[in-house]
């Protein structure tokens, strides 16, 4: 069946023919599925403008769903605000789409200076903000037990966003190249992202003359994403490989949705991010703060410009069997290196390897006013105490472990080859004497998953992030690959 008509509906399985012209939205989508356990296929490519036109003029959807228990197959959508957009569809599967080639903004930042203006902003999206602003090659909202496997995005701004999603299973898809983010969640919890390549989401950066990253990153969490599986990904040459804050509403930033609401361990909560690789990144490999519970383990995050880990606030981290080399070699005054936590409060950092970084592990308190008096700070404290660093190797960093302000800190059986063991102000003197907590259990799913990932050597290092007008440069340059089942 030929695809027509703008607003094209369809209710029952089939297989439909995209026409070979452009065909605009009309304003509800260019075809809506709206049956429910039905199954739609799509040859030929849905085009929403001409292949020449500015990709910051695209607009419209090329295919919403809207009916539950659909799936979608061989979708090739391109020229839109957002090629796939589902709206409670719970149940949703699509697989084998490609969603290249849609909206993106065009960067006012040149290889001489950075522009402001390309600065994203993650913070507020329960307008639906991100869809408005910034498009996506997939975009799903308010949406239980959606699959997503062997999709592509690139040359566009987003690649998939969950907006207040649950239970999504997100697997061995290509989200890269790409101007914003790889795979973005907003207040979506309980779902599994593994085995995707999310490579070169990038804006903000020249080599050797400024690293920003503009809030870009190959994965992002924003606001009370709790309970994620993030499993056997590629994020590298990022912005940020992972970035992952509380949010807005999770600290005091905005007014309480009601007078119950209660500030006391809020945040992204509770996530196991395992077996990644968050390589090479503009600012940070792994970002994620003022949250709690978190497992950060096995992971490698080498040469990333600021730091390896950033958890800023982080409470009751466990953070494990890393590798962080070569971290902070542009980072920005003493933020700098392998780990680097500020305001932190009971995280154990235990058996990770530290090599060639500016900085091992940074822990520290500084005044931070404003956010001293937010309403999430004075919940869950402020200081900085009682963390852990046990039995990790130090192998050439140029300082090992730096603690400025930061009592209690247990620090016990480390391997240390570094040019300086230690650096702390008075109050600091760590005490050596074991973590009295022992490590959380691997989830046996995925070490029953048949995935693996083979991290390959002498890959090049930031120089090979190229940016254009529109975004990075697709070029041939992997850091691991990911072997799937």
């Amino acid at each position: 069946m030929l695809l027509e008509r703008a607003g094209q509906r369809i209710e029952r399985s089939s297989r439909l023919q995209a026409p070979a012209g452009v065909l605009a939205d009309a304003g509800e989508g260019v075809l809506v599925i709206a049956g429910n356990g039905i199954t739609v296929e799509l040859a030929g490519e849905l085009r929403g403008s001409p292949a020449d036109a500015a990709a910051d003029t695209f607009a419209g959807v090329g295919i919403r769903v809207t009916g539950k228990d659909v799936t979608l197959r061989g979708a090739r959508v391109a020229g839109y605000k957002v090629a796939i957009h589902a709206v409670e569809a719970d149940g949703l599967v699509l697989e084998d789409c490609d969603v290249s080639g849609n909206f993106r903004q065009r960067l006012l930042s040149t290889k001489e200076k950075e522009a402001n203006e390309d600065w994203l902003d993650p913070h507020h999206n329960d307008a639906r903000e991100w869809f408005s602003r910034y498009g996506a090659g997939i975009y799903v909202e308010r949406a239980d037990r959606v699959t997503v496997r062997r999709s592509r995005a690139r040359a566009g701004q987003n690649g998939l966003v969950l907006d207040r999603c649950t239970r999504a299973v997100i697997e061995d898809n290509d989200f890269s190249f790409l101007s914003g983010w790889g795979i973005a969640l907003w207040r979506s919890s309980q779902n599994r992202i593994l085995g995707n390549r999310c490579d070169f989401c990038i804006r903000g950066y020249v080599h050797g003359v400024y690293n920003r990253g503009q809030d870009s990153a190959g994965i992002l969490l924003f606001e009370q994403c709790s309970h994620n599986v993030i499993a056997f990904n590629s994020a590298s040459y990022c912005g940020d490989g992972f970035f992952g804050f509380a949010g807005q509403e999770a600290l005091g930033g905005v007014p309480p949705p009601n007078a119950e609401f209660d500030y006391r361990q809020r945040g992204n909560n509770d996530n196991w991010i395992a077996f990644n690789d968050f390589s090479f990144a503009a600012a940070h490999g792994l970002e994620l703060t003022f949250s709690f519970g978190n497992r950060i383990v096995t992971n490698r995050m080498e040469g990333n410009a600021i730091c390896g880990i950033w958890g800023g606030y982080s409470r009751d981290t466990w953070i494990s069997g890393n590798v962080l080399r070569a971290n902070g070699d542009a980072g920005y005054g003493l933020e700098r290196g392998g780990i680097n936590i500020e305001h932190g409060q009971r995280n154990r950092i235990v058996e990770n390897e530290f090599e060639r970084n500016a900085c091992g592990v940074h822990l520290w308190w500084d005044a931070d006013e404003h956010l001293a008096q937010l309403p999430w700070t004075r919940a869950n404290g402020h200081e900085s105490r009682e963390n852990c660093v046990q039995a990790n190797r130090f192998q050439d960093d140029e300082l090992a472990l730096h603690l400025r302000d930061t009592p209690g800190t247990l620090v016990h059986g480390n391997e240390v080859r570094s040019r300086k063991e230690l650096e702390c102000t008075t109050d600091s003197h760590p005490e050596d004497r074991a973590c009295p907590a022992t490590g959380p259990d691997i989830p046996a799913f995925l070490l029953e998953s048949g995935r693996s990932m083979l991290l390959l050597q002498d890959v090049p290092g930031r120089e090979a992030i190229e940016m254009g007008e529109w975004g990075p440069v697709e070029k041939d340059v992997q850091a691991c690959r990911i072997s799937r089942p």
